[in-house]
């Protein structure tokens, strides 16, 4: 790539086209769905994330801890807030100051997508690939089946470290080739280990140790180690991430230390062996959908993958050492795959599909540049369109009633291929000459071949809940109502009504309204408080709730809703139709629908809104928000002196001979210290955060501090990274600068 003059002009035009096609097939699917981009997880979780983000950081606060939101309000323990990565501050910032959030999360999006097939040309050239068939990988990779249906339109973190991985490598096999400067694969790592989606994190890792084993094997040494140093420091990058994560796992819903395969979101070798047909869907099984079959072609990888026959694969074998590290990458993408679909807290290894996608695509390429026959012979056009048509056949007997899409895939694939295997046998001399022509017929043929699985497959089949686009809507819904919400009902239910958004929203979305709802996208969730409160992951609730707030606590001898410090409570009128209706028909219990009612408050509480839709009661006397103390043991009392996100501090006013308990409406979650109290061997009511005080604390003030645990390491270990890498860079620049002064000396 260090070229210059006509050679470097001609790369930057290759690129340059390689970003407008991609945004150009990127734009393609919302022919049909203007939300393409804006379903599931985007839509539930991550812009809302991005907005509370954005919020924080222009109010001079990085989101840490938030008692009020409870279950979901550990940020750094679940992971995927960004935290430590600036790209992730900068979009939470462009989120906030955004007024549609469909319009931003496909804008975003899209230039996710460029920069995944730019990122992919890069690569593929340092290969030495020709610049039109590194053009083909680069638009190519961005079109393969679970980035289009799955991660663009939902998983966005996943879309995000992708697109970065290239990055990765491109500077990683340039610190080994050329550069001994470690900070560009440095600072591409590191940004892709912060945004904290753990397939990234293993991504690089596979790079990592197949750029490493080139290195070693080349018995390159001085290579070899600087690989070993830039991955020792994004170890200690991913300690600074994952650890809290980890040592907070005990507590919540992804406290699973199970291996084993329950066949979900799971990849067959049939569903590989037919990954050419863009219109095919493959055997997966998921929540998504009934029965074994996908409703997306979730395994597509590229059309013209069985150009490969094309190549001379002597010269091929003899060239092998140029990409050993590429072979290495897709050899562990495919075993990550074909995984258990449960190791532990890891599932669904299909989502590793996408970097399988991009090794196939790039080594195909690389192959047919370097190593491809002169004049093929139409045996070997045969043999290709066998592969296209058994494809066919594997994705027929899947889903028989699918033949029209899959027989007309098959039939561009078909022609696209004759295409290409004419080209390279009419060129002169080499074929490299007819490589901007082959280029010309891949793209035609993924147009056309987009365009029809876009009309076949409109959406991703993830859900679709149709929040609103524009952001003033959830600004405006429970505006004015003071202190702590929780939602009793599954805003599900309301089956994406818009008219229901005006009254609720659900999940992250709730971070756009003023409001303090605790209802939120459940990641991890505490897994104790999760059950008490039949708190399900997307923040809904069951009606039978409405009872249980009110129920007296044996722990305490407080009523659920006084230890949680709600002072307001929004009820779902239609969950407790739907509760009425399973009772009715003989699937629901009648005590629950005996007790359950929303149009009657308790005592201290009033029905202060009624839209037609839901209700909204409030305490007569408010109580304040949550974090604080909420219950003394018999004998022990306590003055609060002052109260944040993440620490208390009390006055002991008294405390019995045996010493006292006290309890405060925030979750026990592991990172909490104790100055002159020690905490309780295990929470109080099974979740509340408690505190025994000994009888010597009378008088005392007692301070409960949270860091996320294990921070001592976790900082050091940032520190150390980037102390690391900051010296490495140092002591290079200025080796170069001596080697510079010499040369111009001499």
């Amino acid at each position: 790539m260090n070229r210059t003059g006509p050679h470097r002009l001609a790369d930057l035009k290759w690129f340059a086209l390689t970003a407008v096609t991609v945004g150009f097939l990127a734009v393609i699917p919302l022919i049909w769905n203007r939300r393409f981009y804006f379903q599931d997880d985007s839509e539930n979780g991550a812009f809302g994330v991005w907005y509370h983000i954005g919020q924080s950081l222009l109010a001079g606060k990085i989101p840490v801890l938030n008692p009020s939101v409870w279950s979901s309000g550990n940020y750094l323990a679940e992971g995927q807030w960004g935290t430590w990565n600036p790209l992730i501050m900068l979009i939470g910032v462009a989120a906030y100051l955004c007024s549609n959030a469909v319009v931003f999360m496909t804008v975003l999006k899209v230039l996710m997508l460029m920069l995944a097939g730019t990122g992919v040309y890069l690569l593929a050239r340092s290969y030495k690939t020709a610049p039109p068939l590194a053009y083909v990988a680069g638009f190519a990779v961005t079109l393969n089946g679970f980035t289009m249906y799955f991660d663009a339109p939902s998983w966005v973190t996943g879309l995000l470290v992708w697109a970065l991985v290239p990055y990765f490598w491109v500077a990683l096999r340039r610190l080994t080739q050329h550069s001994a400067n470690p900070l560009p694969a440095f600072l591409v790592g590191y940004l892709i280990v912060t945004v904290g989606y753990l397939q990234g994190t293993f991504a690089i890792g596979f790079v990592l140790l197949a750029v490493g084993i080139d290195s070693l094997i080349r018995r390159r040494w001085p290579e070899a180690l600087r690989v070993v140093g830039v991955g020792v420091a994004l170890v200690l990058v991913a300690i600074t991430v994952f650890l809290p994560g980890v040592l907070t796992a005990s507590v919540t819903n992804r406290a699973v230390s199970i291996m084993g395969n329950d066949g979900m979101m799971s990849v067959d070798l049939g569903g590989l062996l037919s990954s050419t047909i863009a219109t095919g869907y493959p055997q997966v099984a998921s929540w998504w959908w009934t029965g074994p079959t996908a409703t997306a072609p979730v395994v597509y990888v590229a059309w013209f993958l069985p150009v490969l026959l094309f190549v001379d694969w002597r010269k091929a074998m003899a060239n092998r050492s140029h990409v050993r590290d590429l072979t290495i990458v897709m050899g562990l993408a495919l075993a990550y795959v074909l995984l258990p679909t449960i190791l532990g807290p890891l599932r669904y290894p299909v989502r590793f599909m996408p970097y399988l996608a991009l090794t196939l695509i790039v080594l195909t390429v690389v192959a047919l540049s370097r190593a491809a026959i002169r004049h093929p012979g139409r045996k070997r056009l045969v043999a290709a369109s066998l592969f296209i048509v058994a494809a066919v056949y594997l994705s027929w007997a899947q889903l028989p009633p699918h033949y029209l899409a899959l027989f007309a895939a098959g039939a561009i694939a078909i022609g696209g291929l004759a295409a290409i295997w004419w080209l390279i046998r009419r060129a002169d001399a080499v074929p490299s000459a007819a490589w901007t022509s082959v280029a010309a017929v891949v793209v035609a043929g993924s147009l056309v071949l987009t365009a029809a699985q876009h009309y076949d497959t409109h959406s991703s089949p993830l859900s679709m809940n149709n929040v609103p686009a524009d952001t003033s809507i959830p600004q405006g819904v429970l505006a004015g109502i003071d202190g702590d919400v929780i939602v009793v009902g599954d805003p599900v239910d309301y089956q994406s009504d818009p008219a229901a958004w005006r009254e609720t929203l659900m999940a992250n979305t709730w971070y756009l309204s003023p409001a303090a709802v605790q209802n939120r996208y459940q990641l991890i969730g505490f897994s104790q408080y999760n059950a008490t409160m039949c708190l399900q992951y997307l923040g809904g609730t069951c009606p039978g709730l409405l009872t249980t707030l009110f129920e007296t606590r044996d722990a305490t001898g407080m009523q659920l809703v006084d230890q949680l410090s709600i002072d307001n409570i929004q009820i779902l009128k239609v969950s407790f139709e739907n509760e009425q209706s399973a009772t009715d028909s003989g699937t629901g219990t009648e005590t629950e629908n005996e007790t359950v009612t929303w149009d009657t408050p308790p005592e201290g509480w009033s029905l202060v809104e009624d839209t037609g839709l839901t209700v909204v009661w409030s305490r007569d006397e408010p109580v304040g928000p949550a974090g604080g103390v909420v219950w003394t043991s018999e004998g022990t009392s306590v003055e609060t002196l002052s109260q944040t996100d993440t620490s208390v501090t009390m006055k002991v006013l008294s405390v019995a001979s045996e010493g006292g308990t006290v309890a405060l409406s925030r979750l026990a979650w592991p990172g909490y210290s104790a100055e002159r109290a020690t905490l309780t061997a295990a929470p109080v009511d099974g979740f509340l955060l408690g505190l025994d005080i000994p009888q010597s604390s009378e008088g005392e003030i007692v301070t409960v501090t949270f860091q996320p645990p294990g921070w001592a390491i976790e900082l050091t270990a940032w520190l150390t990274a980037m102390g690391g890498i900051l010296i490495w860079t140092i002591l290079v620049v200025i080796g170069h600068l001596r080697r510079r002064s010499n040369r111009t000396a001499a």
